[in-house]
């Protein structure tokens, strides 16, 4: 049984370990930003609440009835409720109601709500769309501030380097006579300069993980890694070729902003 345990729990140690290590890349990040942030759930509810009126708005066209009833029972001393007599004696009674109602004058009214409400609803699903888009170069910016907060870390920590090595090598001239102590102070000043700016660019990756975590609605404190892509490997348009007038008309016609625009 021990031993039965102890397998489980390396078995999910292990689990946690490769989850923890898996890299997020820019089509995971925008993927499951689209699905998980909140601003776009926000949306979604609120677009469909406009669906729901929209609904309700067609349906409030057509004639409206209901029916209520009620039963009573009755004893001891009561009058005969068909001649009026008292009598001692229990009864049963019982009553409907049908109302039914239909809206005559205000057709055409109710007609363009139903219209402008349809519109409206559109219009909702394609602020949706819009802000997916958004959310997706948002992403797709943030990731890309990782992967150059990132370099310029590296950047930072190879000057560090250099400039240590520099400082050992001019220490030692200094020590043997053939260098004044200046230098050397010079160096050090330096080497206290690049080290500031190592600390302010790993500050920077920490800020823009913590803004790439916010887009993907994920823990702050929660593991968390990018993979930097292969750069021969991405797939780059020719602009050259790209009209302007092209790439506007596209843009009329696929962009959801003007979407939300035509139909408003």
């Amino acid at each position: 049984m021990i031993t039965r345990l102890l397998f489980i729990f390396l078995c999910g140690t292990l689990c946690l370990s490769a989850a923890a290590q898996e890299k997020w890349d820019l089509q995971k990040c925008v993927a499951y930003a689209l699905t998980n942030n909140i601003s776009v759930k926000q949306q979604d509810i609120q677009a469909r609440l406009t669906q729901l009126n929209y609904n309700q708005s067609k349906l409030s066209q057509y004639p409206s009835a209901s029916l209520n009833g009620n039963v009573a029972y009755s004893s001891g001393r009561n009058q005969n409720p068909v001649t009026f007599d008292l009598i001692t004696q229990g009864y049963l009674s019982s009553g409907f109601t049908l109302q039914s109602g239909v809206e005559l004058f205000n057709w055409y009214s109710k007609k363009n709500s139903i219209a402008a409400n349809e519109l409206e609803a559109k219009a909702a699903f394609a602020s949706v769309d819009k802000l997916k888009n958004d959310i997706a170069l948002n992403v797709a910016g943030a990731y890309l501030q990782v992967l150059l907060s990132k370099e310029q870390a590296n950047v930072s920590e190879v000057q560090v380097k250099q400039t240590t090595a520099q400082l050992e090598n001019t220490r030692k001239l200094v020590n043997a006579g053939s260098l004044p102590e200046l230098n050397a102070a010079q160096l050090e000043a330096q080497l206290a300069n690049d080290s500031a700016n190592l600390v302010t660019a790993q500050g920077n990756i920490a800020q823009a993980f913590l803004l790439l975590k916010a887009y993907l609605n994920l823990d702050a404190g929660a593991p968390f890694e990018v993979e930097t892509p292969d750069i021969s490997r991405i797939p780059l348009d020719d602009l050259a070729s790209l009209q302007p007038e092209a790439v506007y008309a596209l843009a009329l016609q696929n962009m959801p902003l003007q979407k939300v625009n035509d139909l408003r």
